[in-house]
């Protein structure tokens, strides 16, 4: 009987290492033509601590968590801010950092200037952009519900161009950039617990993703996992514990490697034991 059960258990643990890798698309778990950013600005067009970012979003409650959720979500990681609007601060060199934007960063009061109601605001310190070096830099706002999934209709993201720390003349480096096809990483980020799914999501600029179109190849640890043919939310389960690598790469319609003008895409997460 002791033998027995020792080699039940040693054969169970190899059934849970080997586990393969589910990669499933669903369906947007939340969608609204209507939810819009209207409005983005850099005040005195140079980004900094003197001169905040202010933008105006339009039918997307901030701060709350997000109602008729889908069966898909069950289990899956939501933050306590609920849903919120993610920055992304884009610059030469491949350089990119991401922010959140919540609930606690929208100001009430009406200024004498009334190109906005209520504003959303964002003092950027230079510790905040460590590692940026002056001059143009793009900024992208995509609002995002509270389980991270980004919204993917065409005007619930805005991009500007605007200069950091000081003004730079005539670089157009950074514009030219954001005309070109490219993606950003959007999930998964942080920590996770043994066993739960994992979201997946990302989201793309001037390219249509599809069969005969640009696709977006997803490495884990390494490994190709999936080629995903659909802009949509992805959930990825059966990650061992321990450190992972995402990994997402644009691929153009000749299956070839898109430029990434803002560097790699991916990240590192850690799954609990």
């Amino acid at each position: 009987m002791i033998r027995f059960f020792m080699c039940a258990c040693f054969f169970a643990t190899g059934l849970l290492a080997d586990r393969k890798i589910e990669v499933l698309k669903m369906s947007p778990a939340y969608y609204n033509e209507n939810a819009i950013i209207k409005r983005m600005m850099v005040e005195g067009g140079v980004l900094g601590e003197k001169f905040p970012l202010v933008l105006q979003v339009s039918e997307f409650p901030v701060g709350v968590s997000l109602a008729n959720r889908p069966e898909w979500l069950k289990d899956m990681r939501e933050s306590g801010n609920g849903s919120a609007i993610l920055i992304w601060v884009l610059g030469k060199n491949q350089y990119q950092k991401r922010f959140y934007l919540s609930k606690d960063d929208a100001t009430s009061f009406i200024e004498d200037k009334t190109y906005f109601k209520d504003r959303f605001r964002k003092y950027f310190q230079r510790k905040d952009l460590e590692g940026l070096d002056a001059g143009p830099v793009a900024i992208t706002a995509i609002l995002v519900n509270g389980y991270g999934e980004a919204i993917k209709n065409s005007r619930a993201n805005k991009t500007v161009i605007a200069d950091f720390l000081k003004k730079t003349g005539d670089d157009k480096t950074i514009e030219e950039a954001v005309k070109s096809p490219y993606i950003l990483f959007n999930e998964p980020y942080g920590n996770f617990q043994k066993d739960q799914p994992i979201m997946l999501d990302y989201y793309v600029f001037n390219a249509d993703i599809g069969t005969d179109a640009y696709t977006v190849e997803l490495y884990i640890d390494g490994n190709l996992e999936e080629v995903l043919y659909e802009w949509a939310p992805y959930k990825v389960r059966n990650l061992t514990p321990g450190v992972h690598e995402f990994k997402l790469i644009l691929i153009d319609p000749r299956k070839k490697p898109s430029p990434e003008p803002f560097g790699e895409q991916k990240n590192t997460i850690f799954v609990g034991s």
